[in-house]
């Protein structure tokens, strides 16, 4: 074994598999909030003073300090539905961005790690301040104060990014809140004025046509900089800090008709006086009809329990707490978490495609397809332009794959940022995307691997240093693994079962490496068991060589592909072995579909069969020496023996194979569960 560490990441592998105090969620002043829940929610607090620049606070609901942690930033915040945290970063120029990996699972103390973290650049950037994350497209939004521009990348994107567009506007912007549902984006700018963006996106991020609202009579200082909006209300609600240099000046605005409003407005109410404590509030967020307000020159979070209803004038808020030099905020919500795709059992789940990889395409041609789940056509195509592996995606519709060219031996991670939704006919592109890859990383061969949304981890098996390598799933440029688990047999692939707490490896040499209590033991163990699969109670014919590998949880049951000798392309097999969760040595298989001569393919067309993706009913399979896509019906009780495939597409050279639910890359609304704040 070769076992690394967590080194300061605060928290252990256990919490991470099970969610111990598991948040998500993206709940900053950058995003819509709709009315109060039943609870209050942590809130994640960035400061910025001269002694704690980059510290950010974790309170409890009660608004108690209960970790603090180091980042990478110090401006603005926004989460992602995953608990993923983006910080930007303007102590240089350019601007960078940074992700912190499940910011409400860190420990006090901790410190930013490179295993798990990942930098975004932001090259011709000045000064970046808010930012905001559109989710289902995929999207950060970066105010850019003395470029006068709102800057745009992928959120998966990594240490080489290249904007994807840069906004103009006609001054500078400091923070910004962005309605995914109506494709609005509402500007806070520091000339005392908000602009309002319709079909921001849609529009290809263009603000010429941007309307104008003016709060006040527009005769005293203003510089615009806290913005947030509630959707169901219409209803923006802004800070204003006046003259920057000055402790007592800062101002609240409430305007309702937000969408609609422009020209100079009365606010629906307005406060401002020295009971307020208002002199510089850079930032604030909404719970409902409850807003928090970081007031940097006081050094206070303010909190008006009804920011919606009230006079106006000199209104002291409802609590005050301490906090040295606060300058952006983001609550912790709960995502709604479905299934890992690797992890569908119900059959009722709804599939909206099949992606598929090709090693190697013919010439010109994409090298990754979405067909639909009959097997007839194809929905969509993308251009990676590596030699392509594995390929599995997240809860965000984030596509991962390994690469590996065999020549130079430098295995790689490709991460296409929302590929499993949308990208129809495009390529890679640094603005969005981004590679993993260098000497840190150690990856020689990697072939197949597991995306573990909830422990935020992806296991990778490396058949050329033959072990389990199991990385951070934001981590970005020659990142380290966390660590690292040795085999005596060379891997495939593996399917891990998070609330097991099993991991599943598909060997070589025909068997199955099982290990109970994975994360919790940081891979730090030999396999539990070895499952050698049987039939009649006897070991399977050489050559037996296991690739694809699919736990069914529900059901204890493992669903493998034996590709047998690679050099042949005719004698592939699929097993169904039952009662995987306790199986050890020899198995009898419960399902054996092979036509039973290993010099033709039969009606199973099985060759080199190198993955499978399961539905919980049926079986996709990519069969690479036939050059086909293979679906096979009711795999669990099907009779075994040369069964003819349900449907089947010809496709070139098919690598690997992942089901794409439709629950992927989900708003910001349905992407957090029942009872959850925003």
């Amino acid at each position: 074994m070769n076992i690394g560490t967590y080194r300061n990441l605060g928290f252990t592998a256990l919490a991470a598999a099970v969610g111990l105090a598991a948040c998500g969620g993206d709940s900053s002043s950058n995003n819509s909030v709709t009315p109060p829940s039943a609870r209050s929610a942590p809130i994640l607090v960035m400061l910025n003073g001269p002694t704690n620049r980059g510290q950010i606070d974790r309170l409890d609901p009660a608004l108690n300090v209960e970790a603090n942690f180091s980042s990478g930033g110090n401006e603005g915040m926004a989460q992602d539905l995953l608990g993923n945290l983006y910080v930007a970063d303007d102590t240089a120029t350019p601007s960078t961005f940074q992700t912190i990996h499940l910011a409400a699972q860190r420990e006090d103390g901790s410190l930013t790690d490179p295993a798990l973290e990942r930098d975004i650049d932001a090259p011709g950037s000045a000064t970046v301040k808010g930012i905001a994350v559109a989710h289902e497209a995929g999207l950060l939004f970066a105010a850019n104060v003395g470029g006068n521009s709102i800057e745009v990348f992928g959120t998966a994107a990594g240490d080489m990014a290249q904007p994807l567009a840069s906004t103009a506007l006609p001054a500078n912007c400091w923070d910004l809140a962005y309605n995914e549902t109506q494709d609005i984006l509402f500007l806070a700018m520091t000339n005392g004025t908000i602009l309002v963006v319709d079909n921001y996106v849609a529009g290809g991020f263009d603000a010429s046509a941007a309307r104008t609202i003016t709060p006040g009579d527009g005769a005293s200082i203003s510089n615009i900089h806290g913005i947030a909006y509630r959707a169901d209300t219409d209803t923006l609600v802004v800070t204003d800090v006046g003259d920057a240099a000055v402790a007592d000046d800062g101002k609240v605005y409430v305007i309702s008709n937000a969408s609609s409003a422009s020209g100079m407005v009365t606010p629906d109410r307005t406060l401002a006086g020295p009971a307020t404590m208002l002199g510089n509030p850079v930032d604030l967020i909404l719970e409902g009809n409850k807003a928090f307000i970081a007031e940097k020159s006081n050094d206070a979070i303010l909190v008006y329990n009804n920011i919606f209803a009230g006079q106006s004038g000199d209104v002291a808020p409802n609590r005050t707490v301490a906090s040295v030099k606060p300058e952006s905020l983001v609550r912790i919500t709960t995502p709604r978490r479905e299934a890992d795709v690797s992890d569908i059992d119900d059959s009722d789940t709804t599939i909206d495609g099949v992606l598929v990889s090709s090693n190697a395409p013919l010439a010109g041609d994409p090298d990754v397809v979405v067909l639909d789940t009959d097997l007839t056509t194809v929905q969509r195509d993308f251009t990676v332009g590596e030699s392509l592996e594995s390929v599995s995606v997240n809860q965000l519709g984030d596509v991962y794959l390994t690469a590996d060219d065999g020549a130079n031996l430098d295995g790689r991670i490709v991460v296409v940022n929302r590929l499993g939704t949308e990208r129809d006919g495009e390529m890679f592109s640094l603005s969005r995307d981004r590679i993993v890859s260098g000497a840190a990383t150690t990856l020689v061969s990697p072939k197949g691997f597991d995306v573990a949304d909830e422990a935020g981890l992806l296991l990778i098996t490396d058949n050329g240093d033959p072990a389990v390598k199991v990385f951070g799933a934001q981590s970005g440029a020659d990142a380290p693994p966390l660590f690292t688990t040795s085999l005596a047999v060379a891997p495939w692939d593996l399917d891990y079962h998070p609330k097991g707490d099993q991991l599943f490896v598909a060997l070589t040499d025909g068997t199955v490496a099982v290990f109970d209590d994975y994360l919790a033991n940081q891979g730090a163990e030999d396999p539990d068991r070895i499952i050698t699969p049987t039939i009649g109670g006897s070991a399977i014919a050489a050559p037996t060589n296991l690739h694809g590998i699919v736990y069914v949880a529900d059901r204890k049951t493992l669903i493998v592909s034996d590709v047998g000798s690679g050099a042949v392309g005719t004698d592939g097999k699929l097993y169904v072995i039952e009662k995987a969760d306790r199986a050890d040595g020899n198995t009898d298989v419960a399902v054996s579909i092979d036509n039973g001569d290993g010099t033709t393919v039969g009606n199973t067309q099985l060759g080199n069969p190198v993955d499978i993706a399961f539905d919980g009913s049926s079986l996709y399979v990519a069969e690479k020496s036939q050059d086909q896509v293979l679906r096979f019906d009711n795999i669990l009780s099907s009779p075994g023996g040369d069964v003819t495939p349900d449907a089947s597409y010809a496709q070139t050279k098919p690598e690997s194979v992942v089901l794409l639910p439709d629950y992927l890359a989900p708003s910001e609304e349905d992407g957090l569960g029942r009872g959850s704040i925003r």
